[in-house]
């Protein structure tokens, strides 16, 4: 099963022209092909401040792309300025069915596609980009995991970041949890913490 919007069709024109003998008339017969591939996504790197140009690029020769971004303001000293700034600053997200190193090497304002460990370039998953994208607009994100009293725990974030300890009491969006290690109890938001 493929995902409606992970598949572009190309449409291929083939062009079959028969002349006969005499300068009657001829027959001119066109085949469409269908090609269904499935699209990935692929990061580049870009030059110093040349992300929304890349993303520009590949958009004007038809190809997919994103540069995750958001709203700030810029202050200086004449005037204060509300400008849009890539959250991953020096990389270009694209989509193609499989990497064409001729593209991305004709777009200016890319130096290089992002690699893996085994040097072949890096697929990113739709779901990724897909989260990626919900997270910048503003929607929460979920974590699916149900948090229950006397559960084990690690907190993922702040000063006791890698500590264990077991959950006490939850509240609505708190979590108050003993660490035994240190011999303490603390409150932290259940972002914070996760099934260990």
């Amino acid at each position: 099963m493929f995902d409606i919007k992970n598949i572009s069709y190309n449409f291929l024109i083939i062009s079959v022209l028969k002349i006969g003998y005499k300068k009657t008339n001829y027959l001119k017969v066109k085949f469409l092909y269908i090609c269904i591939q499935v699209m990935c996504w692929f990061a580049a790197k870009t030059k110093i401040k040349g992300e929304f140009k890349a993303k520009d690029f590949f958009n004007s020769v038809g190809v997919n792309s994103y540069v995750p971004s958001y709203s700030t303001r810029k202050v200086w000293s004449d005037r204060i300025k509300k400008v849009t700034v890539p959250a991953i600053s020096g990389y270009v997200f694209f989509e193609l069915p499989k990497i064409d190193f001729n593209l991305v090497n004709m777009n200016p304002f890319t130096k290089n596609v992002v690699k893996g460990i085994d040097g072949s370039p890096a697929k990113i998953k739709d779901e990724e980009i897909v989260i990626l994208k919900k997270h910048l607009n503003g929607e929460a994100i979920s974590n699916a995991v149900d948090l229950q009293e006397g559960q084990k725990i690690k907190v993922n974030s702040g000063p006791f970041v890698f500590k264990k300890g077991t959950i006490n009491k939850i509240s609505c969006n708190k979590v108050i949890i003993s660490i035994e290690s240190i011999n303490i109890s603390l409150v932290l938001n259940k972002s914070s913490v996760v099934a260990a």
